[in-house]
């Protein structure tokens, strides 16, 4: 054997799961940076669970596991700030949002501590790296027949009248964010979202089907307070 083939006693041949993953885990620190802040093993995690699914190489996948991996934090985010507001409950002040940002960093780093709630995030970002993009959501919405069904009802002339431009834009707004959160809370139950198909018949009818009943019981309580028998 050639001296340059063989190592000191004290150092272990790296295996190539291990470049693999050294690979990754430096490619994570250089683009989310402390953003999350997570242990090796976290991490590790991350990727034993997105590996099954990557067909070529980690290297040539890089970049789309780090999307999902960002689109798995956005969706923390939101869960953690949507909590925050309510358990603050203050007015929209200055001091009230530095609070708030201070309560939701603190809550962000508890999340991705907690061991249950750290599973849940690493089941997003595996979804996520093999289902459709979110932004699919956009292009769909408005080809489906129920939303135009849905959207007719919010902005034709009568509604418009009796309740304003404002709150049928609240209302449609409301809707898009339902659409989003639901693909994110089935993603994080383990659902993977692969086809137009998927996401039609998992969010978007069940969702509309939702929202339209709610515009309508709304509708009805205030048509029986305006018009008493």
């Amino acid at each position: 054997m050639r001296m340059k083939d063989k190592l000191p006693s004290n150092v272990k041949a790296v295996k190539p799961a291990d470049k693999s993953f050294e690979a990754f885990k430096n490619r994570f620190h250089t683009v989310m940076g402390d953003k999350l802040d997570i242990t090796n093993e976290q991490l590790r995690q991350i990727y034993d669970g997105v590996s099954p699914y990557i067909e070529t190489s980690i290297y040539a996948e890089m970049e789309d596991v780090l999307v999902a991996i960002r689109n798995a934090y956005r969706a923390v985010v939101g869960w953690v700030t949507e909590e925050t507001v309510k358990q603050l409950n203050h007015p929209d002040t200055e001091a009230y949002q530095n609070k708030g940002e201070t309560s939701k960093n603190d809550a962000i780093h508890r999340y991705m501590n907690h061991e249950k709630s750290f599973n849940k995030f690493v089941t997003h970002v595996v979804t996520n790296y093999q289902s459709l993009p979110k932004q699919r959501i956009d292009i769909l919405t408005f080809k489906h027949e129920g939303y135009q069904h849905l959207e007719c009802q919010l902005f034709n002339e009568p509604f418009i009248q009796q309740y304003g431009f404002s709150k049928a834009y609240h209302h449609h707004n409301e809707l898009m964010k339902a659409f989003y959160t639901t693909f994110d809370y089935l993603l994080a139950k383990g659902s993977a979202l692969k086809s137009d198909q998927d996401i039609e018949e998992q969010v978007l009818t069940p969702v509309l089907e939702q929202f339209k009943a709610k515009i309508d019981a709304q509708e009805g309580d205030e048509h029986e307070q305006t018009n008493p028998l």
